[in-house]
């Protein structure tokens, strides 16, 4: 604080601010302002906020402490750690960063840091009982200290995970699912797979491989909605047919039994472009083979959307066996059904199919169509 004086003088100057004025503001003498000015005296410590306030700088300029330096100088030390990491040399990792928090009291990010270390040290299996609760109880703490101090996400969120491995280590789940609850949703997923137990951990788990295939699904079936520099499609027609087959062929190898469950969803949009991209080749028989699956699997993602907890159906293949299909939280408030039928009321297909093939596809998709949706068919 060497440079305090002079630094408060040129904020005062640049507010065209008194001495006496600004003593009125903080409720001191005139003189004290002076030597403050003149590096006699510095202000108590708790009227730099008041002070910062003020002029409407932080306290870190206030007090003349060079911003860059600090992170640059915080950046080198947590490089430094995790250098010594990745290697496995904990201990070193740890003296590295306990010397930078004397250097740095406040860094959120190296106290992140050592928290993360602390858990290395406290997995290892040489360690005894008490140590290893002596380690967690410091994780802990820091770990709290971030929490309710700290706002940078990004810091505060790698402070729940460690404190959430940390609770599991130390029995307390209940506090360890308290904490993943305020995460977003994907870090809350993972937690919680670490966290549950036995068969609700597996199920778990089940699902969330199921949530994050379906995803994936749908990600690969909209890369063409994402051009290249341009506006350049990546994918010519007959690549992108490719890519709806490969979605198809994963699926039956994921559902080797036939029993999609809410596949049927990205199974039923991967039929229907193929539909599309073989009408336009003018290969109807393949078309329409394709527009039937895209009507079969559009019917069963309904009946799941139907379905509550009591009557849904199990997946019965070797991935997902045991676990529950049923009632899929649709966006949409209308069916499947309604989308398709609503494609064959506009005239796409009527003049590629026979009208006797349409019929009964429409007959059955109508049933799952919601009674006040169907006049919306005809507008």
């Amino acid at each position: 604080m060497k440079n305090f004086g002079e630094t408060l003088k040129k904020l005062r100057k640049q507010k065209d601010m008194t001495q006496e004025q600004l003593a009125e503001y903080v409720n001191i003498s005139p003189q004290s302002v002076s030597k403050w000015e003149t590096n006699l005296t510095l202000p108590d410590i708790t009227i730099i906020p008041a002070l910062a306030n003020i002029f409407e700088v932080s306290a870190d300029v206030l007090l003349g402490i060079d911003i860059t330096l600090k992170k640059e100088r915080i950046e080198k030390i947590e490089k430094e750690a995790y250098n010594y990491l990745f290697t496995s040399q904990y201990k070193e990792a740890e003296k590295i960063l306990r010397d930078g928090l004397k250097e740095y009291p406040n860094s959120y990010k190296l106290m992140s840091t050592l928290t993360l270390t602390l858990s290395n040290i406290a997995w290892n299996k040489e360690k005894t009982d008490t140590a290893r609760k002596a380690l967690n109880e410091e994780i802990i703490s820091i770990g709290k200290k971030i929490i309710e101090e700290c706002t940078d996400d990004k810091i505060r969120y790698a402070a729940i995970h460690n404190l959430c491995y940390t609770y599991c280590d130390t029995g307390e789940n209940d506090k360890a699912m308290d904490l993943a609850d305020k995460l977003p949703n994907i870090s809350n997923n993972y937690l919680r797979g670490h966290i549950l137990k036995g068969t609700e951990k597996f199920r778990h788990k089940q699902k969330q491989i199921a949530n994050d295939m379906g995803t994936v699904f749908t990600e690969i079936m909209q890369l063409n909605h994402a051009p290249l520099d341009g506006e350049i499609k990546a994918y010519n027609p007959d690549e992108l047919a490719a890519l709806h087959s490969k979605v198809i062929d994963i699926i039956n190898i994921l559902c080797e039994d036939g029993n999609f469950g809410s596949f049927s969803h990205q199974l039923s949009s991967a039929h229907l472009h193929l539909c599309d991209y073989n009408i336009q080749k003018k290969d109807y028989d393949a078309a329409l083979k394709h527009f039937k699956l895209a009507a079969q699997h559009t019917i069963l993602f309904d009946t799941i959307n139907r379905c509550n907890d009591d009557t849904a159906e199990e997946y019965t293949s070797l991935l997902f066996r045991g676990m529950k299909v049923g009632n899929v939280k649709n966006i949409s408030p209308h069916s499947g059904s309604f989308f398709l039928l609503k494609r064959i009321e506009s005239g796409n297909y009527y003049s590629c199919f026979p009208s006797a093939e349409l019929a009964p596809i429409k007959k059955e998709l109508l049933k799952y169509v919601n009674p006040e949706d169907i006049y919306l068919l005809y507008q």
